[in-house]
């Protein structure tokens, strides 16, 4: 088909694009199960063109449909912001039109330089990173996939987003950016370091950060650059490991910020330091976050220990053991990020008495059927590995893949209770000095003088302190009960 003078495909069919249409769709169909419980029709206006931008880009076949459904879909994603009720959702849907604003003139730069090379460079297929217009296009997606300097849009138009927007967001944005990737820059040896760039900051930042969902994003991150380096190997296998870890990636987070909405709907926040007693309050969702904990940590039987065996096979055909060891230690920082410092935190004991007070069911419903097919491609991956481009034939139930995994989340889980306990006792002994600086200082002199003042003041400091101990040590200790 030819519009004013220029090829257009508007489909084409392959291997690669078939497998993420197939991702994509499901996602659609279950975040329209979840989004029941509200009346938006804005968002849901926003989320439909968001998604069809999404899977136009993934099956047209020239670089002018390409862009056009990028740029609709950046629109889309931040009217997806705006609509959301949150506070400062605007200035992040406006922030994240000017990193999209910037994307869209790298890309039409980049077509620009290939359309004066001759029309049928056009054609969506491989690039030279070398050429001026294929920089452009490489330098558009690194924005797109969330590469070092480029990956802050995420987090903040994810935990600025409404819950049902968050879990569109997270999963028609950045992988199809690997898609892109694989299809026009395979084989391209920066991509491996940027992927792995990638890695740690997520690694870092998802360590650190106090809001889940802020701390999520970060660890798709992670999984975003897991893709990016599988693409950047380039081998059949490879390219094969990256398609399938980007399926079980958008299932798996879209499980998780699906039900980390659920949690901000009930509670008003998903902040660490304010989910205590909510295991009491909201059991069936404290559940739920557990079991997307496990998802997205890639533990067995779940869809993400399937795909990550493939990418660690990818990788030990290389010589990149840095890249294998990796790869193998991303897990538990996930495990420790998303579930251990989530489970301690919502089955701390408050010492009150809450009712129930349970997400509405359509978004329960719609979490449980995320983590469902989590569960369900995890405990029989043949399908979706006959799915892929290039034969992936190992078994990834096999006993030397399962029982290093399982030794690592445990060995990631142990030695963060095992830090947290540390600090605990840490925090006793300065009790302790505390009490004798108190009775040996100006308080404890006017304690022997005037009773009134110094024993109301000592008094006071050994109740806050004996309360942070114990309820640390129950911080700890009552999550054993809990679970």
């Amino acid at each position: 088909m030819v519009q004013m003078g220029l090829p257009v495909v508007p489909f084409k069919l392959d291997e690669l694009n078939r497998i993420f249409g197939i991702t994509l769709l499901i996602a659609l169909i279950v975040i329209g199960i979840y989004s029941g419980a509200r009346r938006n029709r804005y968002e849901d206006a926003a989320i439909l063109l968001l998604a069809g931008s999404a899977v136009s880009a993934l099956f047209v076949g020239d670089l002018i449909s390409f862009v056009a459904a990028l740029a609709l879909g950046g629109l889309a994603a931040a009217w997806v912001v705006f609509a959301s009720p949150l506070e400062g959702a605007s200035r992040a849907g406006a922030r994240l039109l000017i990193w999209h604003g910037l994307e869209g003139l790298l890309f039409l730069v980049g077509v620009a330089f290939h359309l004066s090379s001759g029309t049928a460079a056009l054609a969506v297929g491989r690039l030279d990173i070398t050429s001026i217009g294929g920089a452009f296009i490489f330098a558009a997606l690194m924005i797109r996939v969330g590469a070092p300097a480029m990956h802050v849009w995420l987090k903040d138009v994810i935990s600025h987003a409404s819950p049902t927007g968050a879990g569109a967001l997270s999963s028609f944005t950045t992988m199809l950016g690997v898609y892109a990737l694989a299809r026009s820059f395979p084989s391209e040896p920066l991509l491996i370091w940027i992927g792995a760039a990638m890695v740690v900051v997520g690694a870092l930042y998802a360590a650190a950060e106090n809001d889940l969902r802020k701390a999520a994003a970060y660890a798709l991150t992670m999984q975003t650059g897991l893709c990016v380096a599988l693409v950047g190997i380039g081998t059949p296998l490879a390219l094969a490991g990256a398609e399938a870890h980007a399926f079980a990636t958008i299932l798996s987070f879209l499980a998780l910020q699906l039900t980390l909405g659920a949690l901000l709907s009930g509670t008003g926040s998903v902040g660490l330091s304010q989910l205590a007693g909510v295991g009491q309050t909201m059991p069936i969702t404290a559940v739920l976050l557990l079991g997307c904990g496990l998802a997205v940590s890639a533990a067995p039987g779940l869809a993400m220990f399937a795909s990550q065996a493939a990418s660690l096979e990818a990788a030990a055909q290389w010589d990149l053991r840095w890249l294998w060891t990796m790869i193998w230690a991303m897990p538990g920082v996930v495990f420790v990020a998303l579930l251990v410092r989530p489970a301690l935190a919502i089955y701390t004991p408050t010492g009150e008495v809450r009712p129930i007070k349970e997400a509405p069911f359509s978004m329960i419903l719609g979490a449980v059927v995320a983590l469902f097919l989590c569960f369900a491609v995890g405990l029989a991956p043949r399908w979706l590995f006959d799915l892929m481009p290039s034969e992936i034939s190992f078994e990834p139930f096999e006993i030397d893949r399962v029982a290093p995994q399982l030794q690592l989340l445990g060995a990631a889980g142990v030695a963060f209770l095992a830090c947290v306990q540390r600090r605990l006792r840490r925090s006793s002994r300065c009790a302790v000095a505390r009490y004798r600086c108190a009775l040996s200082g100006p308080a404890g002199r006017r304690w022997a003088l005037g009773w009134g003042v110094g024993a109301a003041r000592l008094w006071r400091l050994a109740k806050l302190d004996a309360a942070h101990v114990r309820g640390g040590r129950a911080f700890v200790g009552g999550v054993g009960a809990g679970l």
